[in-house]
C-alpha cells in the first residue's frame, strides 16, 4: 500500500504546529532551552534540523549553539530512531543482578524483530536499589528478569505500532 502524500504532509504539519505551541509555552520561562529541545524530540523522535531551527529562532540563538548544548546530553538523538528504546543499566548493581542476560535477550529480540526497537547499554540510571533496571522509553522498570524486560518492551512496541 503506497503512502498517501496528503496524509504524510498533514502529519508533518501537525508536528510543526504542535512544536510551535510548545515553543510559545516554553518561551516565557527562563532556561527553557532543554525543554524546547525535548519538545522537538518528543514530536519528531529526534532533533529534526528544521525544528531545531524553529527553536533557535525563538531563543535568538544559532542552530550550532543549540547543537552544542544538545551534544552534551546522551538522551538527545540526531537521526531518526525506532519509537521504542530500551536502555539497560550495566553498572555494578545491575550487572550483579543479571543485566547482561537482559541486555542479551533484548538485543537478540531486536534483531529478530527487524529493529522494531533499539537497545542501548548505559552505565547508570540511578536506580541501583531496583537492580537490574532499564528504561523503556522514559519509563523506569526495575527488579525484572530478562523475560519480564522483554515483555515490557514488546508491550510498548505493540502499543506504539497499534
Amino acid at each position: 500500500m503506497a503512502k498517501q502524500p496528503g496524509k504524510v504532509e498533514s502529519a508533518e504539519a501537525a508536528k510543526y504546529a504542535a512544536l510551535s505551541r510548545d515553543i510559545e509555552e516554553c518561551r516565557q520561562e527562563p532556561g527553557s532551552t532543554l525543554d524546547m529541545l525535548h519538545a522537538v524530540q518528543r514530536h519528531f523522535g529526534y532533533l529534526e534540523p528544521q525544528a531545531v531551527g524553529m527553536v533557535a529562532e525563538a531563543l535568538g540563538l544559532t542552530k550550532a549553539q543549540l547543537y552544542g548544548v544538545a551534544t552534551f546530553y546522551t538522551m538527545f538523538f540526531f537521526e531518526p530512531k525506532p519509537p521504542v528504546i530500551a536502555r539497560v543499566c550495566v553498572n555494578l548493581s545491575c550487572h550483579l543482578r543479571g543485566a547482561q542476560e537482559i541486555l542479551h535477550t533484548l538485543e537478540e529480540a531486536a534483531k529478530q524483530q527487524h529493529d522494531a526497537f533499539e537497545v542501548e547499554e548505559v552505565m547508570c540510571l540511578g536506580l541501583c536499589e531496583q537492580a537490574p533496571a532499564l528504561l523503556v522509553n522514559e519509563e523506569a522498570v526495575g527488579q525484572v528478569s530478562a523475560e519480564e524486560a522483554l515483555a515490557k518492551v514488546q508491550a510498548c512496541v505493540t502499543t506504539i505500532n497499534g
